[in-house]
């Protein structure tokens, strides 16, 4: 690939970049992707500007070239298919040695939904509503389009948008009360989905030729102990008032945990948390979240209680606060550090509750901070196009890993070195807020 993107047409390029409908000729580098982390898929085009430099040009109808500027549209397409569809947020440029070069930077259409607010004119709460009505509501206005291949539950009792929450803020504290994954297509769609529904059409094979691997591992983002804290009205209040001169006392409540006082009910129904705990940490290294939704208020969540605390979490007694020895290695005689229990895995008969919501927050953030990056030369294996969400097989001798893994990102990208797409893999539960075992990688 020639440094000189002037002199090289377009039909010679698997990449195409349109800008305001126009073939952009110019480019230099061009980068495109999509990560589950982010929602919003992001581009970055390094071009030489059309308006400063007399050798550069855009392929028109009209002779007459444009201004790039910040709002206009960029589709970018990879062997023919439209990867990405969004727009220009940031401009840099640079004139320097007689040469005018410009970087624009961008995210698709949904990067709206992450700075907007949602309904700013109302509704401000929705009733007896499904997550995908719900969803659809808000992303309209944006001309968003939105479908689901996945089962989204039972429908929401009530649903309430905080006055200037973004709107992916209030999708994405919807969809994690129906275990459900929120994704963007990047052409202008958002999907409701589960992880790693589709296997790739290849293998990652590490070492073999035109395939390199950056690995980054970061503990900044691992927790020992994860908690999401949330405030519900109760739902488990009688029909009748405790205390009434025309009735006998109520009796007292049963919960799963047996007979509890009126008062415990209360703040068993109002009081919720979930709490995860990662025994790889060895140290005090706790997190918190707020569900910021009542979603979660019904009487199957509110009757399944609080989990329980260990007692390295909880201390031996409250006015000690937490147990002292918790973190600290065992006595000398032993040579060994304490070791915690994992959390307790969900059941499909259990009602959807904060600890869901704990165990994906841990499982999530720890894949953020030990992802594997994986090169491969061009765009696709097998004629079929490199995609973010799908199940990889991964053999990798250096590394010691043979097994499946999830495409957690993925980026394409061109520039003078020639065609290739950076792949991130993560372990196969880590946007799985179901918190299904996967089938760990054999080391």
């Amino acid at each position: 690939m020639s440094a000189t993107a002037a002199t090289v047409t377009a039909s010679r390029r698997p990449v195409r970049v349109l800008v305001a409908g126009r073939e952009l000729l110019t480019w230099t580098t061009v980068e495109a992707g999509r990560d589950l982390a982010d929602i919003a898929g992001a581009f970055r085009i390094e071009y030489t500007d059309v308006l400063r430099d007399s050798d550069a040009g855009f392929q028109s109808a009209s002779s007459d070239a444009i201004p790039v500027h910040e709002h206009m549209a960029v589709q970018i397409y990879i062997h023919g298919a439209l990867v990405l569809n969004g727009y220009i947020d940031d401009l840099d440029l640079v004139c320097q040695d007689g040469q005018a070069r410009c970087t624009a930077s961008g995210r698709d259409r949904a990067g709206d939904l992450v700075d907007c607010a949602a309904n700013p004119v109302g509704p401000g709460e929705y009733r007896q509503v499904q997550l995908l009505d719900v969803v659809g509501s808000l992303v309209k206005p944006y001309g968003l389009s939105i479908d689901s291949d996945t089962d989204t539950g039972a429908p929401f009792t009530l649903v309430a948008v905080d006055e200037g929450e973004p709107v992916m803020s209030a999708i994405e504290k919807l969809s994690r009360q129906r275990g459900v994954l929120i994704v963007s297509d990047g052409v202008g769609g958002l999907r409701l989905t589960k992880a790693g529904q589709q296997r790739a059409a290849g293998d990652i094979i590490f070492p073999t030729r035109g395939t390199s691997l950056e690995t980054r591992v970061s503990v900044r983002e691992h927790y020992s102990d994860v908690w999401v804290k949330g405030q519900f009205p109760s739902q488990l209040r009688p029909a009748q008032a405790t205390l009434s001169a025309s009735s006998a006392p109520a009796d007292r409540p049963v919960s799963a945990s047996g007979a509890q006082s009126f008062t415990q009910q209360e703040m068993n129904a109002s009081a919720r948390y979930g709490h995860a705990v990662d025994p790889s940490v060895g140290r005090w290294r706790p997190r918190l979240w707020l569900a910021k939704t009542q979603s979660g208020g019904s009487k199957a969540t509110q009757n399944a209680g609080n989990p329980p605390l260990d007692a390295d979490a909880a201390g031996f007694l409250r006015s000690q606060g937490l147990n002292p020895a918790a973190y600290h290695a065992a006595p000398a005689a032993t040579g060994r550090s304490k070791k915690r229990a994992a959390s307790k895995p969900r059941s499909d008969t259990d009602p959807w509750t904060l600890q869901d919501q704990a165990e994906w927050r841990m499982r999530s953030t720890k894949a953020h901070g030990t992802a594997r990056v994986y090169t491969v030369a061009g765009y696709a294996v097998n004629d079929e196009l490199w995609r973010p969400n799908t199940v990889v097989r991964v053999r990798d001798s250096y590394s010691g890993i043979d097994g499946d893994r999830l495409i957690g990102a993925v980026t394409y990208v061109a520039d003078a070195s020639g065609y290739r797409t950076r792949i991130s893999v993560v372990s196969l539960d880590a946007y799985n807020i179901e918190g299904e075992p996967s089938t760990a990688a054999r080391r």
